[in-house]
């Protein structure tokens, strides 16, 4: 991480820009021309505060999620031309969702410096200002683009920012883009040296799209990436007085239980403690209606989409999914507090032209990661390997997924998943046997289920193949350690101890249709939603939340659903392959536990107790068979 900002020099630039904004005038809805800086809403300051707080510590691009009608927007504008005339010489843009916004926010700008007094000695504007629509420029050298990145795709979309470098930018309304070819090509155009860069990203949430990506991908970059979030109560202007005749139908009842646990997740997660004034002002958004009758509460709660999204809550309930949620959000939120870390192992295939070549090393980085582990083999384990190989089952998405599960009687556990776009199929099939390999060590059992749907077919044929590719390399010198033990020995082992390991009669091949989706898709749900499917990974957790249903069907929309849908498979195959098996023998989870408690001594005691159990069980079934034999003869000569 680059090295932040002073503490001195953040002081002077916040005092400033604050000096700044009260000499900035706007024309506002509410209010009409008003000064900024002497109206700046809670939000607007947490804003700010959360803008130098990033640059001292070293971080420079800052994300803000953002409820509507916050005035974020506008305060983030304002920041940017006074970067421009605080810093000499330095090249910003502003861009926009549309060109009609990209105007409105030009004509802002210059007005509010035009109106500034001349004793601030903010840089003029050169020139008249007006003559360039696309650009601004300071006496001071700095200059300022204006660009629209447009709500479609085009055949232009790569040109947005390829002409000049930028130290500054401020994208708004991400929500609204189609553009994301042009955002990359503009992204490569920013500074990532310039000690006083500024990047601002804000925008509502509107669904999972391309600004959801960009968030999810903020939040997990912390070293680079400030992510701010301001929900609705970030705006001192809303709330319901006591003294106001309205507050008698909505501030009055107490704060139901779903109220209670969204007041308690902001305080919780934003340290911000919601007033009854508040409360009663999302209440009457949420059912602008209510009358009091008797004794009878108002309904004040929603679960509309729409509604959450613009006056959300908190960050996960402003991405909202069009259709009707599939995953609740309550039981996502709960997953993710019991079972979900990021303690794993991170690993990165390297596969060659042969399978005897491929190589498992530790991931440099978490963009290098293919492989998580949460829980590595336990050779006496049962697992699952589910695969939905890129364009299978969903021909949207670009990426094969893996996900690996330990069996018990009372559900399946994720232990590791596999999630990469740049693999062919028969490297997809080397991956697959080298987690057979792997989790099929000494006694544990494993079973896949592969969807043979598009490219699965061929990676099912690779995979038959495989066997021969071992014998024609089975002289070759012995094989060093290539990670995840050793794979070529793991591979080896398992297909000759286990002939049909690899077969379809002990495996899964399975073909996707609307019905069958639906089906194993709800079963999922089911054991989420019951503790029988624990999810570890945070990464299949924001997949879910995109998952939608309308009609019959059911995904993520615009949003990626391979892991998701590599789940599905996972639970199927538990339940209809491997779970009976599990019953008979009692494996639950708790037994499990109570196994690996045993000491090495209670170990051997147990084994051994089970040997003599077994020892005498056959003596008994001996001699009970001879006494039958004796008395059949004894019958027979009378």
């Amino acid at each position: 991480m680059a090295k932040g900002w002073s503490n001195a020099k953040r002081v002077a630039a916040e005092g400033a820009f604050y000096a700044f904004l009260r000499c900035c005038f706007i024309n506002s809805k509410d209010g009409g021309r008003i000064c900024l800086g002497e109206n700046l809403l809670e939000g607007q300051i947490m804003f700010i505060t959360a803008v130098f707080d990033a640059l001292e510590a070293g971080i420079h691009k800052i994300f803000v999620l953002k409820s509507r009608q916050l005035g974020i927007s506008t305060i983030a504008r304002a920041m940017s031309i006074f970067w421009l005339g605080m810093h000499p010489g330095i090249k910003g843009s502003l861009v926009f969702d549309t060109a009609p916004h990209k105007d409105s926010a030009r004509n802002e700008l210059v007005t509010m410096i035009h109106d500034l007094p001349a004793r601030l000695k903010f840089p003029a504007i050169t020139g008249t200002g007006r003559g360039n629509r696309d650009a601004l420029a300071l006496v001071n050298d700095s200059r300022m683009m204006f660009m629209s990145a447009g709500v479609r795709k085009s055949v232009s979309s790569g040109t947005l920012g390829r002409s000049e470098g930028l130290s500054m930018a401020h994208l708004s309304e991400l929500c609204s883009y189609d553009n994301e070819e042009g955002l990359k090509s503009f992204e490569q155009s920013l500074s990532e040296r310039h000690p006083d860069r500024l990047y601002i990203y804000e925008s509502t949430a509107r669904g999972f799209n391309l600004w959801f990506n960009m968030w999810t991908a903020a939040r997990e970059d912390e070293g680079h990436c400030k992510c701010v979030f301001l929900g609705w109560w970030s705006h001192n202007g809303q709330r319901i007085e006591q003294d106001d005749a309205d507050y008698e139908i909505y501030g009055r009842a107490p704060p139901s239980e779903k109220e209670q646990e969204r007041i308690a997740a902001v305080k919780r997660l934003y340290d911000y403690q919601i007033t009854p004034e508040q409360l009663a002002w999302i209440r009457r958004k949420v059912d602008p209606t209510a009358k009091p009758e008797g004794d009878t509460e108002p309904g004040f709660e929603t679960e509309d989409n729409v509604m959450l999204a613009e006056q959300a809550w908190t960050e996960d309930e402003a991405f909202q999914q069009t259709g009707s949620k599939f995953f609740g959000a309550k039981v996502l939120t709960k997953i993710t507090a019991e079972h979900v870390t990021n303690k794993f192992k991170s690993y990165m295939f390297w596969p060659g032209s042969e399978f005897t070549d491929m190589r498992v090393y530790p991931a440099e980085n978490a963009k290098m990661t293919e492989l998580k582990v949460w829980e590595e083999p336990d050779q006496e384990g049962v697992y699952a390997i589910a695969v939905d190989p890129a364009f299978g089952e969903n021909e949207e998405n670009d990426r094969s997924a893996i996900q690996v599960g330990r069996c018990y009687a009372d559900g399946v556990d994720q232990v590791a998943e596999y999630a990469w776009p740049l693999i062919t199929t028969y490297q997809l099939a080397w991956v697959i046997a080298a987690l057979m390999g792997w989790y099929g060590q000494g006694r544990a059992e494993v079973r896949y289920i592969l969807e043979l749907n598009g490219p699965g077919t061929a990676v099912f044929n690779e995979l038959r193949q495989l066997k021969q590719k071992i014998d024609n390399a089975r002289n070759v010198r012995a094989v060093q350690d290539k990670g995840l033990a050793d794979i070529f020995r793991n591979v080896k082992t398992y297909i000759y101890t286990r002939p049909d390991s690899m077969g379809a009669g002990h495996n899964y091949h399975w073909v996707t249709n609307v019905g069958r989706k639906v089906t194993i898709m709800e079963r999922l749900r089911d054991a989420v939603s019951n503790d029988r499917f624990r999810v570890r990974s945070h990464a299949l957790v924001n997949e879910m939340k995109a998952i939608a249903r309308d009609g019959d069907s059911i995904d993520g929309g615009s949003q990626k659903d391979d892991r998701v849908f590599a789940s599905a498979l996972l639970v199927h195959i538990w339940e209809s392959k491997i779970l009976p098996g599990l019953l008979s023998r009692k494996l639950t989870r708790e037994s499990e536990l109570a196994r690996k408690r045993l000491s090495i001594v209670d170990q051997v005691a147990l084994f051994n107790q089970n040997h003599l159990e077994d020892f005498f069980k056959v003596k008994r079934a001996a001699r009970i068979n001879l006494a039958r034999q004796a008395a059949r003869a004894t019958w027979r000569g009378r």
